[in-house]
């Protein structure tokens, strides 16, 4: 492989990351300049890592907690 390029593992590997997590954000275009070969994906080496999308502050962070106090 290009030594600019990297795999998805050696990318998941770099971010502490599942391997599979970097595969879909390669198919939905969240890591710009990766593209595929075959059935593996070659992401640049330089690719900043995504930013995290999870819904982080509001009314829904704890709410598993708060439903378990209140039964």
């Amino acid at each position: 492989m290009n030594k600019e390029y990297i795999s998805a593992k050696e990318y998941a590997a770099k971010y502490d990351l599942h391997p599979r997590t970097v595969q879909l954000w390669c198919a939905n275009g969240r890591i710009e300049g990766a593209y595929k070969f075959g059935a593996s994906w070659a992401v640049p080496d330089k690719a900043p890592r995504p930013d995290d999308r999870r819904y982080k502050n509001g009314e829904w962070v704890g709410y598993r907690q708060r439903e378990r106090k209140h039964k």
